[in-house]
């Protein structure tokens, strides 16, 4: 709401300068045939005001667009290290070939830093890898056919953040939809205990 009536301000002025800009010419051009400095004097301020406000209007879009980009950096930074943490705590698990229960705390813990920035498909697909770690959670060792259907898995859901960190078409996702995909984890993960 506050934007748009910023930007509705700068248009209001903007359409003021110009009437009263135009008003103020018509004045002069009437009254030049007296004092033709007068006219040139006018023309110039008149030029003067509207050159500042364009550049004061390209600046301040050109400051908003500085600023929604450097978000988008700093957002795509912290999906890259939450990523990489969820990466590097699946390879600890996979290659001890053993899950304790810290890391069935571990994972949800990432599951909880994941349902910030994840998309719906590397939601599903960390699902799909939970199905599979909690089938793995019972078991005292695990054994070289468990590895593979478990890297498997974390294949999908490398193949899944890849695509989040670097698509361009962002879409809203209802948060129905997000609640249960991060709510399915965790009752997911409640069966490896």
């Amino acid at each position: 709401m506050v934007k748009l009536w910023h930007k509705y301000m700068w248009l209001l002025l903007l359409a003021i300068v110009l009437i009263f800009g135009y008003l103020l010419f018509r004045f002069v051009l009437k009254n030049a045939e007296d004092h033709p400095i007068t006219f040139e004097l006018f023309a110039a301020l008149i030029g003067f005001a509207l050159t500042v406000l364009t550049t004061s209007l390209l600046l301040h879009r050109q400051t908003e667009a500085e600023l929604s980009k450097e978000e988008n950096i700093q957002f795509l930074n912290l999906k890259m290290k939450i990523y990489l943490e969820l990466i590097e705590q699946l390879h600890d698990v996979v290659s001890k070939r053993r899950i304790t229960p810290e890391d069935v705390i571990e994972l949800r813990m990432l599951n909880q830093k994941i349902a910030f920035i994840a998309s719906p498909d590397v939601l599903k697909a960390f699902n799909y890898f939970v199905q599979h770690f909690a089938q793995l959670a019972d078991k005292e060792s695990i054994q070289e056919d468990d590895i593979d259907s478990l890297l498997d898995e974390m294949s999908r859901l490398a193949i899944r953040i890849r695509r989040d960190l670097f698509r361009l078409d962002s879409k809203e996702v209802p948060a129905a939809q997000l609640e249960q995909l991060v709510l399915s984890s965790n009752d997911l993960l409640d069966l490896a205990e």
